[in-house]
């Protein structure tokens, strides 16, 4: 699975799209993006921007030989996995040294985990990092353009993403010594095999009728569902003879509170806003066999997730 990991084997971010000092005006102004800075653990040159997905393509490389900031833009090849969307990303960089940049050329491709360029401190930086932002989907125009603030940001043709919104955890890689209060979402695969075995939600996660996300989702479950894996599908897990949900977010570690599972019964069962509240149209009404959380019991209705009630005489 083509999963975005997060490109640098010691995270030490020094300043992150809140601060504030120049990042502020990256998203205060319109059109906005989310940069951070990483010194890779340590002052000084001591770190390298890894190929973060199976594969990455240089796109543009600015600055070299000039008195600006020099700017690496990298582009996946395929669509990767990230925590909140499957797409192509692209990735600007700045501050990397003309000896390092003068080694990469436009179109040289990369493949996953495989070191593109050590990080410095080209332009204006007091120390030696990684200047990182992240945009969905594809290159677009220069690769940048400015915000109302005179600021220039990443242009993609989905729009910039926060870092923990974009970079899994590869905890086989990468190392945590600071993380700024970013929370970043550990990558995690499950091993695969046929035994049923407990699992545990990490996040408000999709049901869906089939092992890809081309399947239409039918219900959520909640963040600490405990559910029962039939078996792994390339990473969807199985867990009725018609339910899947991905893989990546389930873990075996037991939650100190967890909520079990039932099934509903009725043909069409609608979905209420709160108990004998309004009906919702998403994800509802929920077909038969339903697999549905009990977060809560009130007056003879059930909690299934967030603001999603169902009536509790036809869940068993």
């Amino acid at each position: 699975m083509n999963y975005l990991i997060y490109p640098i084997k010691v995270m030490n971010i020094t300043q992150t799209y809140e601060n504030d000092f120049s990042h502020s005006r990256h998203t205060v102004g319109t059109p906005k993006d989310y940069p951070i800075d990483d010194n890779c653990g340590a002052s000084g040159a001591n770190g390298y921007f890894y190929c973060p997905c199976d594969s990455m393509v240089v796109k543009k490389i600015y600055g070299v030989g000039t008195s600006s900031t020099n700017v690496l833009w990298l582009e996946s090849t395929t669509p990767v996995i990230t925590p909140t969307f499957t797409d192509y990303v692209t990735i600007m960089i700045g501050h990397i040294e003309d000896a390092e940049l003068k080694k990469l050329k436009i179109g040289q491709t990369f493949t996953r985990k495989e070191p593109i360029a050590i990080e410095g401190k080209d332009g204006y930086a007091t120390g030696e990092h990684f200047h990182i932002v992240v945009g969905r989907g594809k290159f677009q125009g220069t690769g940048w353009v400015k915000n109302t603030n005179d600021i220039w940001v990443i242009n993609t043709t989905g729009g910039a993403v926060k870092p923990e919104d974009a970079f899994f955890i590869d905890n086989t890689f990468t190392t945590i010594k600071y993380s700024a209060g970013l929370n970043f979402l550990d990558l995690y695969i499950p091993t695969i095999d046929d035994n049923q075995e407990y699992y545990y939600t990490t996040a408000s996660l999709n049901v869906r009728l089939g092992p890809s996300t081309n399947y239409n989702a039918i219900n959520s479950l909640p963040k600490d569902t405990r559910i029962t894996v039939q078996k792994f599908i390339n990473n969807w897990a199985r867990i009725t003879d018609k339910e899947y949900v991905a893989g990546n977010y389930l873990t075996k570690a037991t939650p100190n509170k967890y909520y079990e599972v039932k099934s509903t019964t009725a043909d069409s069962l609608n979905v209420r806003s709160k108990p004998a509240g309004t009906i919702l149209k998403v994800k509802a009404p929920l077909p038969k066999g339903t697999t549905v959380a009990i977060m809560e019991e009130k007056n003879g209705w059930i909690k299934i997730n967030k603001d999603r009630w169902v009536y509790a005489e036809f869940v068993k």
